[in-house]
């Protein structure tokens, strides 16, 4: 393991300290759910890491899994009475069930038609939720609020749990033979397959690693906010989102996702906060200049 990627896992662990030190100021509320926002945002974007970063292949629509593990995760809490401890992973599961034959239909396109497709998908999965009965249609679905001995922190921790794992994830996929199958087809899919390499299955299971993540995040996610509609689950503006981070933070790269996901979702929250009307403006401000001036984002830069 790298030294930033060293420091980077120890200040993972520094997090757990945060909640309890903000517990000593009056308001500490507002500020654990910016983290918890934060710390979403840095997992769904390691997440598209996986896909991205290590096989070059931009799922623009990888929202679409996000919704889908938060709306299995509702049903089955809802409908049919599971605890949450058992949804979640059903619903991270039912995502990465998802992705197998999309990715096989899919992913035999390449670069923006792959993308393209994607986003289709996504808005696709949007329309069919919200005509569906048993997801409560454009209404949406409520949740039960969580009650328990932690209670909002329990959200906390779990998108730590999350990021934390994702990172490692991505840590082994940079060094091992899986992850350089992946890079070879990032860097020349014709000629890893001249070379043996099964491109279809690699190109699958990565796929399927990035939409099981997402999943499981969109499920803690639906959870958290105890009320979904498909608006808020196949939020285009995330997408959007997890790719800035994706570019500011450096693709290909396992410390970057998880920088620029802390740089942009904290900005973004000043920003939104002082200037609502000035949000949007800076999101496409953020990518004009990452793509001009740090088109490898500030890992790049740095080099």
């Amino acid at each position: 393991m790298e030294k930033r990627e060293k420091i980077l896992l120890a200040l993972f662990f520094l997090l757990l300290l945060l909640p309890p030190a903000l517990s000593l100021f009056t308001s500490p509320a507002y500020w654990i759910r910016v983290l918890t926002s934060v710390l979403m945002l840095t997992s769904v974007t390691l997440a598209q890491n996986i896909l991205l970063g290590y096989t070059g292949y931009p799922a623009f629509g990888a929202v679409a899994f996000f919704g889908t593990g938060g709306y299995a995760t509702a049903v089955l809490m809802k409908d049919l009475s599971l605890p949450f401890w058992l949804s979640l992973p059903m619903g991270g599961l039912l995502s990465a069930l998802l992705a197998v034959p999309v990715a096989l239909s899919l992913m035999r396109l390449r670069s923006h038609y792959f993308a393209i497709a994607t986003l289709a998908l996504q808005l696709a999965l949007m329309e069919l939720v919200s005509n569906l009965e048993f997801t409560g249609g454009a209404y949406g679905v409520n949740l039960p609020i969580y009650r328990g001995p932690l209670g909002t922190l329990l959200f906390y921790y779990l998108f730590w749990t999350l990021a934390l794992v994702t990172f490692l994830l991505n840590v082994y996929i940079d060094r091992s033979p899986f992850g350089y199958a992946l890079k070879a087809v990032r860097e020349d899919e014709v000629a890893a397959e001249s070379a043996g390499v099964n491109t279809l299955l690699f190109k699958v299971l990565s796929f399927t690693l990035m939409a099981g993540i997402t999943g499981t995040a969109g499920g803690v996610y639906a959870y958290w906010i105890t009320y979904i509609d498909p608006a808020s689950m196949f939020d285009p503006v995330l997408s959007v989102k997890i790719f800035v981070a994706l570019l500011m933070g450096g693709v290909g790269t396992t410390v970057g996702p998880v920088v620029g996901a802390f740089f942009l979702e904290l900005i973004s929250e000043i920003v939104w906060s002082s200037f609502l009307e000035l949000h949007g403006v800076l999101l496409g401000l953020l990518i004009v200049l990452t793509v001009l001036f740090a088109p490898k984002g500030f890992l790049g830069v740095r080099r």
